[in-house]
């Protein structure tokens, strides 16, 4: 159950068939295969090996496919970096990663070159770019197998999230992780060999290469990259390709249903291909689950609920045009994976009672990355302890409740509180702050920033803003910026309450709700 071994498989017995698509570039099986081999082996002869951490920070294209599969191949870890990551996001990765090189597109040169590092390679062919002491990443002969035995218990990909306690942690999975997570979600949606699929996740996250590449690749399917959400170009996509499977986050899906208001009527009949949509991130709001259903009349609904740690999906919940009694579950989980309901002494609870939701089964990371104490804290008797509060069902039909920790869902985005509230304390004039979600129409919820100022001092709601963009990634900026005297009351144990500010604020925002465009 290796990585390498989905593509090698599908290059031998469809070769000439269409594995991926970009622009106006166009992959068969035994092209892309033999490219994923020449950058292995060129790779290879640079000294990278085995077990080796190497960072990857770009957008989605088909050269990042490439890659994902070549470091695959090499038993190499991948660590993908986010996009929107500010310099020292970025360093934070790499250092804790301990990655030994960084391969990054020459666009994110301005975010790379401060860090200073020592190995820095750049792997889009933009040689205009002239980036002092770094170098380009070129396709290297010959396009055979590499000469490296990889392990299906190999640590494959180090996926960086949020913490609760301000810095990122280091997701990790094995080779036969990713791979039975693939095998589960094809059989739960019912994939079908030849499926045609877009990927709009971002190939930096495991929505991108576990959701749709992986399953797709795994049955002989077609995916067509696409950078970024853009619901025209979309459309337009299932159109010309005649795609048969849609995954994206609510976010999108509320964009996909504005433009379908506009798109050309002489090419709707086109969209009736699609016979999967899926969706995750967050629960979706049954109107919103209705007007998608009615929008794809030849298409089953599929939502589903997951976390990084897991792999990427434990439940998955079908909804049909003519039946639409599961609106409110995130469904079953998927084969191989168990799901229980727990209290905070990780007793497990009755059938309907409100607890933590705690999973176990092959796909779930081994742990976070050079931390054995918030691996010790995740992973508990064997079990994968997810924060999110639900109940199950005695049919085994999971119903989301809400968040045991401060995080917030934005655009399909998790953002901890902590982390804002890290950098924010770094401003002189702020005494003390709070981070909270509140509702928004189009992002599913955004970052509110509640501050105290320092006595005597004068800070806007703009500057407190400027000054977080500055030092994270742009989604993870705040919204709105709330002044108050002084923070609710904080328990006998010093936590603060934040279900309070989220009371006081929530239906101020959720009536003021307007639509944004990205971070």
């Amino acid at each position: 159950m290796l990585i390498g071994d989905i593509l090698r498989t599908q290059a031998e017995q469809h070769p000439e068939r269409i594995a991926l698509v970009f622009g106006e570039r166009t992959w068969t099986y035994v092209q892309l295969n033999a490219e994923v081999n020449s950058l292995a082996n060129g790779l290879l002869a640079t000294g990278i090996a085995r077990g080796d951490r190497v960072a990857v920070l770009g957008r989605n294209s088909d050269r990042y496919v490439v890659i994902y599969f070549a470091l695959a191949k090499l038993g190499a870890i991948m660590v993908p970096i986010n996009a929107w990551f500010k310099t020292d996001e970025i360093r934070y990765v790499v250092e804790q990663s301990q990655s030994s090189v960084l391969l990054f597109e020459s666009a994110f040169a301005d975010r790379v070159t401060p860090l200073g590092l020592r190995k820095c390679v750049y792997f889009d062919e933009n040689e205009a770019a002239h980036l002092a002491g770094h170098w380009l990443l070129t396709r290297l002969p010959p396009p055979t197998e590499p000469p490296v035995a990889v392990d299906e218990r190999d640590p494959h990909i180090i996926l960086y999230t949020s913490g609760t306690t301000g810095f990122p942690k280091g997701a990790t999975l094995t080779h036969r992780a990713h791979v039975r997570h693939a095998q589960a979600l094809a059989a739960a949606t019912a994939q079908r060999e030849g499926d045609r699929a877009p990927i709009i996740y971002p190939l930096f996250h495991t929505g991108g290469p576990d959701c749709v590449l992986l399953p797709h690749f795994l049955h002989g399917g077609t995916c067509v990259v696409l950078d970024g959400g853009d619901p025209i170009k979309l459309l337009d996509a299932v159109a010309r390709h005649q795609l048969t499977s849609i995954f994206c986050v609510p976010t999108v899906w509320r964009r996909i249903l504005r433009a379908l208001n506009d798109y050309p009527s002489s090419l709707l009949p086109h969209l009736s291909s699609v016979h999967r949509c899926l969706g995750s991130s967050d629960t979706f709001p049954p109107a919103l689950l209705n007007e998608l259903l009615d929008a794809f009349p030849h298409a089953d609904f599929y939502q589903t609920y997951g976390l990084t740690e897991a792999g990427c999906l434990l439940t998955v919940c079908k909804l049909t045009r003519d039946d639409r009694t599961r609106l409110d579950s995130v469904g079953r989980a998927l084969p191989g994976v168990e799901v229980r309901i727990v209290d905070e002494h990780d007793r497990e609870l009755p059938f309907g009672e409100v607890g933590e939701v705690v999973a176990r089964g092959e796909t779930m990371m081994t742990g976070y990355w050079n931390d054995e104490a918030r691996t010790a804290e995740a992973l508990r008797d064997g079990w994968l302890n997810t924060g999110d509060l639900a109940h199950l069902s005695a049919d085994g039909y999971l119903t989301i409740a809400g968040r045991a920790k401060d995080v917030i869902i934005s655009g399909g985005e998790n953002i901890y509180s902590a982390e804002v509230e890290r950098v924010l304390k770094q401003h002189s004039a702020v005494r003390d702050c709070a981070v909270v979600g509140v509702p928004d129409a189009e992002w599913g919820e955004s970052v509110l920033a509640v501050v105290v100022r320092a006595e005597g001092a004068r800070l806007t709601a703009d500057e407190v803003i400027q000054f977080v963009r500055a030092r994270l990634a742009g989604f993870k900026r705040p919204r709105y910026v709330e002044f108050i005297d002084q923070l609710p009351a904080t328990t006998a144990t010093g936590k603060l309450q934040r279900a309070e500010l989220r009371r006081r604020f929530a239906a101020q925002y959720a009536s003021d709700a307007s639509l944004t465009t990205g971070a």
